[in-house]
């Protein structure tokens, strides 16, 4: 079965993306939601435009922007809805900031999730793969390790009361690691 394309030779969720980047690039910088950007380019609140804009997503990367994650409105017009923008290379701001702390702050706490599962599964006499698993629970350990720092890093960029349990975590992590072994 063949994909339909335009005269251009483009299928319709090759130009949703297309239609979306370029209209996220002349939105720089604004709070946008999904009803924002689909009335912006015409395409139904959906599952094409949300696959549309994960693509455009992944295409900002590649060229050094970032089109941020959805996050609560920090507008008080906009109460409870949830935006992103579009932010072009080496631009940024407070809003940046508090997305890129709330991608760490998932990021660590699937590095957590990943280090207990793959702990356990080392341990456990009937695993597929017991040596790989340690392997792997041995790399989520340091990884834990090298940014247990992250509460030294200042009140801008890390707020102290969310980051009390990942901390005490990293110390019981740091002082089980420093333990002298005994067995």
């Amino acid at each position: 079965m063949s994909r339909r394309r335009d005269a251009m030779g483009w299928t319709r969720a090759e130009t949703d993306v297309a239609e979306v980047m370029i209209w996220l690039r002349s939105n720089h910088g604004r709070e946008v939601s999904y009803a924002d950007i689909a009335a912006g380019v015409g395409i139904k609140d959906g599952a094409r435009l949300r696959r549309a804009v994960k693509v455009a997503r992944v295409i900002a990367a590649n060229r050094g922007d970032r089109l941020e994650r959805f996050l609560p409105s920090q507008s008080p017009a906009r109460r409870r809805v949830f935006v992103t923008r579009y932010m072009r290379q080496g631009l940024g701001d407070e809003f940046g900031a508090r997305d890129a702390m709330s991608a760490a702050r998932t990021a660590m706490t699937a590095m957590k999730d990943m280090h207990r599962a793959t702990t356990f599964e080392a341990g456990n006499d009937k695993s597929i793969a017991r040596q790989e698993f340690g392997t792997m629970a041995q790399a989520a350990d340091e990884c834990i390790t090298k940014v247990a720092g992250i509460d030294t890093v200042g009140p801008q960029a890390v707020r102290r009361e969310d980051t009390g349990l990942l901390a005490q975590m990293i110390a019981d992590l740091e002082a089980r690691l420093t333990e002298p072994a005994t067995g």
